[in-house]
């Protein structure tokens, strides 16, 4: 298996243009499927846990800024977050345009970037897959350092107990091991990512499933 845990290397060798970045992303470069999925993240992200105009908005993991362009209309500030330089010029030319937007690198699996009780809402997309078990709880404590009393937090992966996500689990496991990719899709249990909540400190935490495909972990971080 190759080096799963060097995201960056990973990220920036899958991302060397739009093209590239679309395709490993989302797995097909259609511009129309790629707003219609931002609007249902959006949307869910309404539902789940609420978008205030007042808002400071953080993405793990942005990308090219996919739901980035979509929600920074509806927040004060959108912060898009990425371990892959590449991903992040792909943003900045997608996200042209949009005054409120800040886009920034990260070294490593952590935040340090951000300041503490900076951030109203960090929310976390399709990222999980790529990550071990203790990179995605890393993020999560990460995210009640940089949240202010009373922020919010969401957190999804696909959910091994779906149908969907079995066929996922499957497909991985299907892989040679010494030829397994390094960006190979792992899922998530509803009680793993509890368990994450709870132990970084959230209350009101639910855990929600949905679409037949995806679990999520949202909580707030106590005042």
């Amino acid at each position: 298996m190759k080096d799963r845990s060097d995201y960056k290397g990973t990220w920036e060798a899958l991302a060397p243009d739009e093209e590239g970045a679309r395709m490993f992303v989302a797995g097909h470069t259609d511009n129309s499927e790629w707003d219609r999925s931002a609007l249902v993240t959006r949307d869910i992200l309404k539902e789940y846990v609420g978008l205030e105009p007042t808002d400071v908005l953080l993405e793990i993991g942005c990308g090219m800024g996919r739901v980035g362009k979509v929600l920074s209309p509806l927040c004060q500030r959108w912060i898009g977050a990425d371990i892959s330089s590449g991903m992040l010029s792909c943003a900045h030319h997608h996200l042209q345009g949009l005054d409120n937007i800040e886009l920034v690198e990260l070294d490593d699996v952590s935040l340090r970037a951000v300041p503490d009780a900076s951030v109203d809402l960090v929310y976390c997309t399709v990222v999980f897959m790529h990550l071990y078990e203790w990179d995605r709880f890393r993020y999560v404590e990460e995210a009640m350092r940089v949240l202010k009393p009373g922020g919010r937090c969401y957190f999804d992966n696909v959910d091994i107990t779906s149908d969907h996500g079995w066929e996922v689990f499957q497909q991985s496991a299907g892989f040679p091991r010494d030829n397994r990719p390094a960006q190979i899709s792992m899922t998530s249990s509803g009680d793993e990512l509890e368990t994450y909540g709870r132990r970084a400190g959230f209350e009101g935490i639910q855990i929600r499933r949905w679409g037949g495909a995806w679990v999520t972990l949202t909580g707030r971080k106590p005042v």
